[in-house]
């Protein structure tokens, strides 16, 4: 017994996101989060792919995970975690880290 493939594409392109790092399942809804090489999220709908929202305004730096465990969250290269409201698509939370160079005087990582 053979099990049935789908192959989904975009029809659209979505446009600055060239291409896709990782694809989560927004647990409150039938959408997927997309994650680009950017510092925002976009939500797609699971059957047709095309982009419905984003969750935007939170990070200055490219999000780097993803993680949607009840609530979506996010990480990036500005040392931010953030929860995002998935109503409002805005930053619900923010935790800053501060990011601290160990490099030594002679060039050595410590």
């Amino acid at each position: 017994m053979s099990i049935p493939t789908a192959y989904a594409t975009l029809s659209n392109a979505i446009p600055g996101k060239p291409y896709i790092l990782s694809i989560t399942p927004l647990p409150s809804s039938s959408h997927l989060i997309l994650r680009h090489p950017s510092s925002d999220l976009t939500i797609v709908d699971n059957q047709t792919l095309q982009a419905v929202d984003k969750f935007a305004g939170g990070h200055d730096g490219n999000v780097m995970d993803v993680k949607a465990d009840g609530a979506v969250w996010s990480g990036s290269k500005d040392a931010a975690v953030i929860r995002w409201d998935e109503r409002s698509r805005r930053p619900a939370t923010k935790l800053k880290g501060t990011c601290v160079d160990l490099t030594q005087a002679d060039g050595k990582r410590l």
